[in-house]
């Protein structure tokens, strides 16, 4: 037994021996966090299984599948799941290119600024939600406080109560929230350009504008796929904000599918339904990333 433990920590002789007995812990809790639910739900989704009764399982095949692209209802879920994907991401990266451009300036307060650009990010999304949700609130909420003082507003408005504004405010709220994200990316990309590339533009008469355009965007062009690519999966995989600020309403205007899923897992506990939209939901997301990837792979070629 002394030789055994003599050898196995002795670094030189027995790396492999150390290695295994140190990955065992994770390598088990993987297997039974991640990888058998993982299998489990696939299973689950080529069958007919309710909450009431979980383990009477039939198997159905494709009819999940099959029921999951021939509902409305979901199929309305992927719309709200496109809009909110396209417009927060495009929104996050035109925020979050601006201010870290201007972030990477030197100017007084900039280190204060680059941390407190952070906190929205560091904030969990069940708070940032609930802060606001009370930020909107249709009676006490500061932004119609702000909107009826200013002249903007006649009378406060419901903005998570009504088809108008309720989507629009989960963006809002989502914005808020992930464009640091963004920044921190984007920002670290920039402070790898050399300055002299900003030097000689401006002895050949090149102004700001021509400088961003011809200098910044093509050298972080890099950080700016990585940070839409985690961008776009996060909000593919958007629950929480949905889930505080509407739970889904007025209607099913900002049901995305994320929201559904959970609904039909827990709400209406169609097991077999609810896993086979996740995979769904996780097959959309792997087409897109692939495709973002087979872009950046070509316009790196192109360079």
């Amino acid at each position: 037994m002394r030789n055994f433990f003599r050898g196995l920590f002795d670094f030189e002789r027995s790396n492999s021996k150390l290695v295994a007995v140190l990955i065992t812990p994770t390598l088990i809790l993987v297997i039974g966090v991640v990888l058998y639910p993982l299998i489990y739900s696939f299973v689950v989704s080529f069958g007919d299984v309710q909450f009431s009764n979980i383990k009477d399982y039939t198997f159905v095949g494709l009819l999940q599948y099959i029921k999951a692209f021939t509902d409305p209802e979901f199929l309305n879920s992927l719309r709200v799941s496109a809009i909110f994907v396209f417009s927060t991401v495009l929104i996050k990266l035109i925020f979050g290119t601006l201010i870290a451009v201007i972030l990477k300036e030197n100017f007084i307060g900039r280190s204060l600024a680059r941390a407190f650009i952070i906190i929205p990010w560091a904030t969990p999304f069940i708070v940032v939600g609930l802060m606001w949700k009370w930020m909107l609130h249709s009676s006490v909420g500061v932004i119609n406080f702000i909107l009826y003082k200013v002249g903007i507003i006649n009378a406060y408005i419901p903005f998570l109560s009504t088809r108008t504004f309720a989507m629009p405010s989960v963006i809002l709220a989502d914005v808020w929230q992930g464009t640091p994200f963004f920044v921190i990316i984007i920002l670290a990309g920039l402070q790898t350009i050399p300055e002299e590339l900003y030097e000689a533009a401006r002895m050949d008469g090149a102004g700001g504008i021509k400088s961003f355009f011809y200098i910044t965007l093509p050298m972080v062009k890099f950080p700016l796929f990585i940070s839409t690519i985690l961008g776009t999966i996060f909000a593919i995989n958007a629950f929480d904000l949905f889930f505080v600020l509407t739970r889904g309403g007025p209607g099913n205007i900002t049901t995305n599918a994320t929201l559904f899923d959970w609904n039909n897992a827990f709400k209406f506990y169609h097991l077999s339904y609810s896993s086979a939209i996740s995979y769904i939901i996780l097959l959309i997301a792997m087409i897109i990333t692939i495709g973002y990837v087979v872009i950046m792979r070509k316009m790196s070629k192109g360079d």
